[in-house]
């Protein structure tokens, strides 16, 4: 089995990796420079004021924004990050098995490097179908670690653009929001905490990312009765999801169903009657909602399958309210994220670190402006968005509310989603929304009111005070090196919450008073906004150090690869901090090891915790030819020899009771409780990919081969081309029945789930071109009977 290694240059990642991106960046500025002039002038020549330019202006701006704010991280200067969370320890393996797979041209559909095998269609972060994910895979298989940051970065920016999108599409009611009001929200949403705090977690930033795009189309087929939209919309939504994290899939559900539900309320209220046009936003959103499952099938219906069997399934409500937004936490936040330390190294609080409502003190100062000053008509809308922030709210507080708990009695698989804290992007979106509207308000309108010069003096006031109290906290504590610390934090957090709250309560009176120009105003809220969110963010969870040193054991990798044999590793044994677990992933070797997964095999896991230790003589079906152990650490003796190290401070032992991959049992052996011979008969593998493997055995009775890969629904198997059944042995294994002589068995893995999925997946798109169709059929058609009014002349 081929493998595109992984090896680690330094050098050639970061100054290499830098000049050639440096490159792309001066040159796709230059583009944006020369594509927003030539559409000016073109739209100066030809009278018109379309204003196409000024987008394509404020999506290059927003793209600035984003590189200044992870300059340090984008220029290789930094990683972020610190410890590279879930990007490094589970991603960069996880993504780069895919790519070596798809590189030698298989569906990376089963993952044997890792927990003795398992189903990686069914895994649905494994995100190798998603476009970005798939393009990068294809174009260069053996790509650094660096490449996921710049994933990271650009899917905030493409948040950012698709907030900056559903702004400019809806109306209020007949007109949209400024460019300056779009662009301040979209701002807020790249860098908004439920994003920003997740930036290790590319999957989960990549789904969310495309929830404003979602929701400007499906808007955009609410507001003009067009199914095309609602095409698109599903469309967007599956595009997404295929990233990979199903829970953020599920809030941008919910934040389709809050949308429907208040756009049907509003027009009831309007209409105070119901009839039928009432009952199009509920199709248009199942409509969303089924066209973009079937499209979703390929990954969801593996993955439905998996949560029978995974350990996950056993996850009780208790698992499931971990990392909920605690209330003190929640108002701390609406101002500051740092009141109790940003970031790991930094956090300290009882309750474990989540993401927070903050957004930035001039979003939170507009948002009660778009509250207060909004025109009738204009709140007839936004009380949707404000129940949609509200909402996330309170579905974040997860346990500190019933309203999380309802949820997991009313939505299917809900239960098995942890951390409802990460429901606060639905208060992202939402208080983005009528921070845009509060901007137009105070900015166009020039509106104001004793409300809000009220919450102005009244936010002040407390900040002001909270401020001298973490500076009198500076003189109390100096004793104590950890409170001094966290009073430091405390004072530094509250002093520029402070300031920015003055500066912003600035600019408004001073655009009220017709101080401040439209233009200047613009100017500068944005960049109070974006100074106050970097100083806060930017320079958060980084570090100088590499966090793939873990995968960096060259040494000892090559040792094992001059071993011809197909056999596992066991890296089990407390290695954190030497040895990242899903090593064997990135590098080509197998390993009985693994990063903790809920997603793991309730079968592995009970198989697993069964044995007596490695001295059990069950723990040598699993194949494990070789045990890695920091130095020192002692094991069974007369088992295992050391045969190298130590090396960065790791042994390495070999199992001289090590079994085959196959080899062949009695016939009448109790399948349930199979205890190898101290000497078995092997079997040959002589093909093996991931979904493929081949044996030759033979025997002189008939009996059973058994295979130390583990069972699992989508593996076939052939005993000289006849089909055969495939046992459990020991409740996780495979095994299956040989007759007498020379016998050919053939596994393959082609789970039904995902042919189906696939057959689905047609079916979804053949539901789009449908709606597609109906859409173009309506518009011509009324085009062709409104046609002759429109032409037609007066008679002279």
């Amino acid at each position: 089995m081929t493998i595109v290694y992984y090896t680690h240059d330094k050098s050639s990642i970061h100054p290499a990796l830098f000049g050639m991106n440096s490159l792309w960046l001066i040159l796709l500025f230059v583009l944006w420079l020369l594509l927003s002039g030539w559409l000016r002038w073109r739209e100066q020549q030809q009278s018109r004021s379309a204003g196409l330019w000024k987008d394509v202006f404020a999506g290059g701006l927003l793209a600035l924004l984003v590189c200044g704010f992870f300059w340090r991280t984008l220029s290789g200067a930094v990683f972020q990050p610190a410890d590279g969370g879930d990007l490094v320890s589970f991603l960069f393996p996880t993504y780069r098995f895919a790519a070596a797979e798809l590189s030698q041209g298989r569906l990376p559909l089963w993952n044997p490097t890792l927990y003795g095998g398992a189903p990686f269609i069914g895994d649905i972060q494994a995100g190798f179908l998603y476009f970005p994910n798939l393009l990068l895979f294809l174009t260069n298989p053996a790509f650094p670690y660096t490449a996921l940051q710049w994933l990271s970065a650009g899917h905030l920016y493409w948040a950012g653009l698709g907030m900056y999108v559903l702004l400019r599409t809806l109306r209020w009611p007949t007109r949209s929001v400024s460019r300056p009001a779009a662009f301040f929200a979209a701002v807020v949403f790249a860098f908004a905490d439920p994003l920003l705090t997740h930036f290790g977690n590319l999957n989960l930033i990549a789904v969310l990312s495309w929830a404003p795009w979602v929701l400007a189309a499906f808007m955009r087929g609410l507001m003009h009765a067009h199914w095309g939209w609602i095409g698109v919309a599903a469309v967007l939504l599956a595009v997404g999801s295929y990233a990979g994290h199903a829970q953020s899939t599920l809030y941008i559900g919910l934040a389709l169903v809050v949308l429907t539900a208040g756009w049907v309320a509003t027009d009831f209220q309007e209409r105070r009657r119901f009839d039928r046009t009432l009952m199009r936003p509920l199709g248009m959103l199942f409509a969303t909602a089924l066209l973009a499952a079937l499209l979703l099938a390929p990954i969801l219906l593996p993955a439905l399958e998996l949560t029978r069997y995974a350990v996950r399934s056993d996850f009780t409500y208790q698992d499931t309210v971990a990392f909920s937004l605690a209330p003190t936490q929640m108002l701390a936040g609406l101002v500051t994220p740092s009141l109790f330390g940003r970031g790991p190294a930094l956090h300290w609080s009882l309750w474990e670190r989540v993401e927070l409502p903050y957004l930035g003190v001039p979003t939170l100062i507009l948002a009660f402006c778009g509250l207060v000053l909004a025109l009738p008509e204009e709140r007839r809308r936004m009380w949707i968005w404000a129940a949609m922030a509200l909402f996330g709210l309170l579905l974040a507080l997860g346990i500190y509310t019933v309203v999380h708990g309802w949820l997991t009695l009313v939505l299917p698989m809900f239960e098995q989603f942890r951390a409802p804290a990460r429901a606060i992007v639905l208060w992202a979106i939402g208080v983005s929304v009528i921070a845009a509207v509060g901007f137009d308000a105070v900015a166009v309108r020039m509106a104001r009111t004793a409300t809000l010069a009220t919450f102005l003096r009244s936010g002040a006031t407390l900040l002001g005070f909270a401020v001298v109290l973490s500076l009198a906290l500076l003189f109390v504590t100096q004793s104590d090196p950890t409170a001094f610390l966290r009073a430091s934090l405390a004072a530094l957090a509250l002093t520029l919450a402070f300031i920015v709250w003055l500066g912003s309560w600035a600019l408004l009176a001073g655009r009220q008073r017709r101080m401040l120009s439209f233009g200047t105003f613009s100017t500068l809220i944005v960049a109070l906004l974006f100074i106050e969110l970097a100083a806060a963010g930017a320079y958060t969870d980084i570090s100088e150090s590499d966090p793939t040193q873990g995968f960096q054991h060259e040494a000892i990798i090559a040792f094992l690869r001059e071993d011809p044999e197909l056999f596992r590793i066991d890296t089990r044994t407390n290695l954190q901090g030497l040895w990242q677990p899903d090593t064997a992933a990135l590098v080509g070797l197998q390993d009985v090891g693994g990063i903790d997964n809920p997603l793991a095999l309730r079968s592995y896991v009970d198989f697993w915790e069964a044995l007596d230790g490695r001295g059990d003589r069950r723990y040598d079906l699993l194949n494990v030819k070789y045990v890695l152990v920091r130095e020192g650490t002692p094991l069974p003796e007369g088992k295992f020899e050391k045969v190298f190290g130590p090396a960065r401070g790791i042994e390495v032992y070999a199992n001289r009771a090590f079994l085959p991959r196959a080899w062949v049992a009695p016939a009448g052996t109790d399948l349930s409780n199979v205890l190898p011979p101290p000497e078995p008969t092997p079997a040959q593998v002589t093909i093996y990919t991931p979904t493929q493997m081949r044996i030759h055995v033979k025997t002189d009775q008939p009996g059973w081969l058994i295979v130390s890969e583990f069972w699992y629904p989508g593996w076939s198997a052939e005993v000289n081309g006849v089909p055969a059944a495939i046992a459990q042995v020991n409740g996780a294994l495979r095994g299956v029945e040989i007759p007498a002589g020379e016998s050919e068995v053939a596994f393959t893995y082609w789970p039904a789930s995902f042919a189906w999925g696939l057959v689905l997946a047609g079916a979804g798109i053949a539901g789009v071109a449908v709606l597609f169709w109906l859409a173009h059929f309506k518009r011509s058609l009324s085009f062709r009977f409104r046609a002759p009014f429109r032409t037609s002349k007066k008679r002279p």
